[in-house]
C-alpha cells in the first residue's frame, strides 16, 4: 500500500459508505423497489450490484495502489446497473482519493 492512500483515511470512509448504500439498494432491486426504472432486469441488476457493492467494500478495507482509479470505475458499473445512489458516493470517494 502506498503512503498516499495510507493516510487517506477519508476515501476509504466514503467508499465504505457508498459500499453498504450500494448493498442496500440491490436488495432492494430484488424486492422490485427501484430508484429509477432502468437496467437490464431486476435480478441481473441486483446481483451484479451486490458483487461490485462487495468489491467497493474490500478495495475501502484493504486499499491497492490504484484504488481511486478502481473506485471510479466500479462507481460508474454501479450507476449503470442502477445503483444510483451508491454509485454516486462510490465516484465521489474516487475523486477525493484522485486529488490528494
Amino acid at each position: 500500500m502506498s503512503e498516499i492512500q495510507e493516510t487517506d483515511k477519508t476515501m476509504r470512509a466514503i467508499a465504505m459508505v457508498g459500499g453498504i448504500i450500494a448493498i442496500i439498494e440491490s436488495i432492494l432491486q430484488f424486492m422490485g423497489t427501484q430508484i429509477l426504472s432502468y437496467g437490464f432486469g431486476k435480478y441481473v441488476d441486483g446481483i451484479l450490484g451486490l458483487i461490485f457493492a462487495v468489491l467497493v467494500i474490500s478495495l475501502s478495507i484493504r486499499p491497492i495502489h490504484y484504488t481511486p482509479v478502481f473506485l471510479f470505475i466500479l462507481g460508474i458499473l454501479l450507476i449503470i446497473f442502477s445503483i444510483l445512489l451508491g454509485g454516486i458516493i462510490v465516484i465521489l470517494a474516487a475523486f477525493l482519493g484522485a486529488i490528494s
